[in-house]
């Protein structure tokens, strides 16, 4: 699955990388998309997509048909449930949908049913961003590891946070700079099932890998 920035849909590939088909398309309706960022896929094929500017995020069925959204469309918020431009998605091992509510400096989590779990970056998690352990400035990516802790990419800090599935920090590594061990600008994470850590890190043009031991793991 691919998200097209520009075209406002989603590209489907078969594990070969033949393209199987598209889902969406331009507008702010159910199914529609304006500006797609990180999608995650559910055990059953369901799709969860960050819709960027119309600043909500979807779930729709494998074949496109919609399912539910989270937000109100086409509105930025702080309150929960409520985002300002979401950049990423990701799924818990127990179906646990975390969103990286972007502008707002935060991360949200939400219920296989729907439901919304709670909210954590900065204080009240409302918007204020900011340098210390478990702030933002800007949330950009996201990945869940199989114990369920969650890496976000923290962008202006030039650096990757690790947090327990209900938000409490754990760690956080990279920093800015050009060593081996510096991140500038990290804009997505990801997570292998050994538990090393890749990392796009945006103004190095490069990516870096983590071991487990280095991100406290």
């Amino acid at each position: 699955m691919s998200g097209r920035y520009g075209a406002d849909d989603i590209f489907v590939f078969g594990l070969g990388g033949v393209p199987l088909r598209t889902v969406g398309g331009a507008g702010s309706w159910p199914d529609e998309f304006k500006a797609p960022r990180g999608g995650a896929v559910a055990a059953n094929g369901d799709l969860y997509v960050a819709d960027f500017y119309n600043h909500r995020v979807q779930c729709l069925r494998p074949d496109g048909t919609f399912v539910r959204l989270w937000g109100t469309t086409g509105k930025v918020g702080i309150g929960a449930g409520a985002f300002n431009y979401p950049t990423d998605v990701a799924l818990g091992p127990k179906g646990t949908l975390y969103v990286a509510d972007g502008y707002n400096d935060r991360i949200q989590a939400f219920g296989v049913d729907g439901r919304f779990l709670g909210k954590w970056g900065g204080p009240f998690a409302a918007n204020i961003w900011g340098p210390f352990r478990g702030w933002f400035v800007t949330v950009t990516g996201l990945a869940v590891d199989g114990a369920g802790n969650v890496f976000a990419a923290d962008f202006y800090n030039h650096r990757v946070q690790k947090f327990s599935p209900d938000g409490a920090f754990l760690t956080a590594f990279g920093d800015k700079g050009e060593g081996p061990e510096r991140l500038t600008y990290a804009m997505g994470v990801a997570v292998a099932a050994d538990g090393s850590v890749f990392v796009t890190d945006f103004g190095n043009h490069r990516i870096t890998k983590w071991r487990p031991g280095k991100t406290g793991g």
